[in-house]
């Protein structure tokens, strides 16, 4: 062998490494090759029948690139070979997954693929996406199985995907479901159970789940009293998890020990559906409710009881057609059942001696009924246990203490009086609290539009609100329809009667049938109003009556002032001043720049807000387009067309403006702090400012005629002008002696004066003398009469601090409060389609009516008999 030289050994290396050069460049690129595909069962072992889940881990290994993601498919297919087409598969680039398997039979062999994808897709595609592979690989975005427009061709897949692919099948083996009672909401540690006393309706409601899925339940099975006794079983499908058990009265009311109960799915405000009826409910006896889960395989959970062992049930047979709910919990509660059930066994000839009791305030104390807490015999779920224990008494009567479980009465009162299959029947009686019924619950169920929320008191001094009511006092007969009138009743001889009381105002298809007697004690104690907000300012139109203040109260009256009711603002800030043109078109101005308008009467008020900070604090309007404004710190705005839009002409002042008055299109006069007076006679375009007449503030103006003028404020100070405003003149003031707070007139010779004392100044001649009057408000110290109006020389309303309203009919020389009495405490709803009625509300315990039994037996009959059609 020649020995080679080192010159020689280089050149056949360097002519060798040239070589594998031009062999790995050539001038072609070389073809993609496909990723290979890896699969592994998690944790490693050797593969065995296991449950119907299981974690999968997946990777792939790309020898010219990167693995993009994967597809994944699993079902009931074979692995031999390379993987069909056929198969849908799901994109992911995740690299493991918990899969569940859908067992029909409790052995089984599943298989998993999965296919790594490089990075030679040029597509994007989210996580879950859906590709198929025929007729040629695509994007199933709607997943309907087959390629449309609507779907995404993927050309780059078949040459990015391993086609061969990774599968591996799997031995399962079924899991059965497990079974628990539903919880609550509130404390996840507490189980929905029924009371351990029911009568022939319970419901009961659980939370089924399977290793397998949860889809795989196929069925729920209950029973009554006997788990062994294959018989007994009754199925409910796998999509329901509450159901209800009532028995129909005409069935419990021909057993003796046992019955059928219907199976109900679902609740009164969705829609129940019967399912079929289930035997073996003992009556008069102790029940065990068993149940458990069964899914498609074959498999059962464990059978879960109610109640547990430690609890009981308790259910009771309905004995007549009488329920009566007690949500009482006084001292005097025992006696309070007892005169109930004693005065219906009289009514009808004894019809009613058989009633039920359904005590829905045991164990509960008077704050957790403030806090809307249940009696522990409330069923869990009021709907649909409570309102079908209802739906098996023709009447229920309900009586309250002054803490009524309104949460409670709602909507079962609600859907058990209307319910046209069912119509129950209802007699309430309650008493309230010093704050009364948050949610509006009453107006839900009662044949009430609202109840008075003024403070109540029962303090030792007497007060508007007092709650003390003599022993003997009447509840007497509203008389509106002599043709229906209610017998008298009566209180006991008790001293008193501490009671909560409120009148109610009734709705709009409802009738008054009883009210407090009139109290002729001194001063009156049941003085309530509609509100207990400060009322500002009034004004009148006839019988028509607006006042504003406080909280954007707006209260309106059609009749005078005998009743009000409140519209609706939709403001909380203080309105200060409200004017009305006509009996349709006003506007009302208050804090923040607040303006409203109507041209319904109030129904509804359209904002024509201002933005600035000050108060606006009254208006004076000539027509619906034209108005001047007047506020704080010398605020003055104007409109040509009805508050569209606002020019600032100024006010030639700095002080507030807390009063404008215009005689006509061109002539108005404002007053303000610090004897401020400014006039106008070209519609509010210009303003003058008037020379100083006193310091103290003026608070209100008004023109009597053309040229006779009066304005009011501090001090008791009064002001005259006999040209329009164009001079003035002090009539009387008086430092330390209170401040007047408005001034009106009639007509030329009657006017009004109210003050911050509660008193009322008169004057028939023009304003020359005036002469004071007290009200019901001169009692009460720091209560004021903030405004006044008059539709004629005898008949005037005022407003007050604190939401009273006053009223008088002999041109100022006596007041009253209003609502005047009679104090509305009783009210039944209207006639239904059959011709009868279904609701009595009494706003008093019925059971302290007790002082002629002969007259509230006669009540009840009248109510069963005549109005129910017992």
């Amino acid at each position: 062998m020649t020995r080679l030289s080192r010159i020689d050994i280089a050149l056949i290396a360097f002519l060798t490494l040239l070589a594998g050069c031009m062999q790995d460049h050539p001038n072609q690129p070389l073809l993609n090759k496909p990723p290979k595909t890896f699969l592994w069962l998690f944790p490693e072992s050797t593969v065995a029948q296991g449950n119907s889940r299981q974690r999968i881990r997946w990777w792939g290994e790309d020898p010219d690139g990167l693995v993009k993601g994967y597809l994944l498919a699993s079902g009931k297919f074979s692995v031999n070979g390379q993987l069909s087409d056929t198969l849908s598969w799901t994109w992911t680039t995740k690299n493991d997954s918990v899969i569940a398997f859908p067992l029909l039979v409790r052995k089984d062999t599943f298989t998993v693929a999965v296919r790594a994808v490089d990075n030679t897709l040029l597509d994007a595609l989210p996580e879950q996406a859906i590709v198929r592979f025929l007729p040629t690989p695509y994007w199933d975005k709607n997943g309907d199985g087959v390629m449309d427009p609507a779907d995404q061709p993927l050309p780059s897949l078949a040459g990015a995907v391993d086609l061969r692919g990774s599968g591996l099948p799997l031995p399962l083996l079924n899991q059965p479901p497990t079974l628990v009672f539903a919880q609550s909401g509130n404390d996840p540690t507490v189980v929905m159970t029924e009371p351990e006393t029911t009568y022939t309706s319970a419901a009961f409601s659980w939370v089924g789940s399977d290793p397998d899925g949860d889809q795989t339940i196929s069925r729920y099975e209950i029973a009554l009293n006997d788990s062994t006794d294959l018989t007994r079983w009754f199925y409910v499908p796998g999509n329901i998890k509450l159901i209800s058990l009532v028995v129909p009265r005409q069935r419990s009311d021909s057993a003796s020990s046992e019955v059928a109960a219907d199976v109900y799915s679902g609740t009164y405000a969705t829609t129940r559906v019967l399912l079929g009826s289930i035997s073996h409910l003992k009556l008069n006896s102790l029940n065990t409710f068993y149940i458990r889960a069964r899914d498609i395989a074959g498999d059962a959970s464990g059978v879960l009881s109610m109640p547990s062992s430690t609890g009981k049930w308790y259910v009771k047979k309905p004995k007549g057609r009488l329920l009566i709910v007690t949500d009482y919990i006084l001292s005097d509660s025992t006696a309070a059942l007892s005169y109930y059930q004693n005065l219906f066994a009289q009514v009808s000839g004894g019809e009613f001696v058989n009633s039920d009791v359904l005590n829905i305030s045991r164990g509960l104390t008077a704050q957790s009924k403030r806090e809307s807490k249940f009696g522990v015999l409330v069923p869990p779920y009021i709907d649909p246990a409570f309102i079908s224990t209802l739906h098996l008494y023709d009447l229920v009567l309900w009586y309250t203490d002054q803490f009524p479980s309104l949460a409670l009465a709602q909507y079962p009162l609600f859907q058990y009086v209307r319910d046209g299959t069912n119509k129950g029947k209802v007699i309430f009686s309650t008493s309230f609290e010093n704050s009364i019924d948050p949610r509006g619950a009453l107006k839900d169920f009662a044949p009430i539009d609202s109840v008075s929320s003024v403070p109540l008191s029962s303090g030792l001094l007497p007060r508007f609100g007092d709650t003390r009511i003599p022993g003997g006092f009447y509840l007497n007969s509203d008389s509106s329809d002599l043709s229906d009138v209610y017998p008298n009743l009566q209180f006991g001889a008790q001293a008193n009667y501490s009671v909560f009381m409120r009148p109610l105002y009734r709705r709009a298809d409802a009738k008054y049938i009883y009210h407090m007697q009139e109290d002729s004690r001194v001063p009156i104690r049941y003085v309530y109003s509609p509100t207990i907000s400060d009322l500002k300012s009034i004004t009148s139109k006839g019988l028509q009556s607006w006042a504003c203040g406080a909280n954007g109260v707006i209260l309106y009256t059609s009749d005078g002032g005998v009743t009000w009711k409140r519209q609706q603002s939709n403001s909380a800030l203080t309105l200060n001043g409200v004017q009305f043109l006509d009996q349709s078109t006003g506007v009302t101005v208050g804090d923040d720049g607040t303006i409203l308008r109507t041209t319904d009467g109030g129904t509804t008020w359209a904002d024509h807000s201002v933005v600035t900070s000050e108060e606006l604090l009254s208006a004076g309007f000539t027509s619906p387009d034209h108005g001047v404004i007047v506020g704080t710190n010398g605020l003055l705005i104007r409109t040509t067309n009805g508050g569209a839009s606002w020019n600032s002409p100024s006010s030639r002042t700095a002080r507030s403006l807390h009063s404008i008055a215009m005689l006509d299109a061109n002539t108005g006069i404002a007053v303000g702090d610090s004897g401020a007076i400014i006039k106008t006679t070209d519609g509010g375009v210009v303003w003058n400012l008037a020379a100083p007449i006193t310091p103290k503030n003026l608070l209100s103006v008004r023109f009597v005629d053309n040229t006779l003028v009066y304005a009011v404020g501090t001090n008791l100070t009064i002001l005259k002008s006999t040209d329009a405003g164009d001079t003035w003149s002090i009539i009387q003031s008086s430092p330390g002696g209170g401040d007047f707070r408005s001034v009106f007139f009639s007509d030329a010779s009657n006017g009004w004066i109210s003050s911050i004392n509660g008193l009322i100044y008169t004057t028939n001649d023009g304003g020359s003398t005036w002469t004071q009057h007290p009200t019901i408000l001169t009692s009460v110290s720091g209560q004021a009469i903030n405004d006044v109006s008059f539709t004629d020389a005898a008949n005037g309303i005022g407003v007050c601090t604190g939401g009273i309203i006053i009223k008088c009919t002999d041109g100022g020389l006596t007041w009253d409060t209003e609502p005047k009495l009679p104090l509305n405490v009783g009210v039944i709803d209207g006639a239904g389609t059959d011709g009868k009625r279904s609701f009595v509300f009494i706003g008093l315990p019925l059971h302290l009516l007790n002082g002629n039994v002969a007259n509230a037996k006669a009540f009840l009959e009248k109510i069963v008999l005549d109005e129910f059609g017992f």
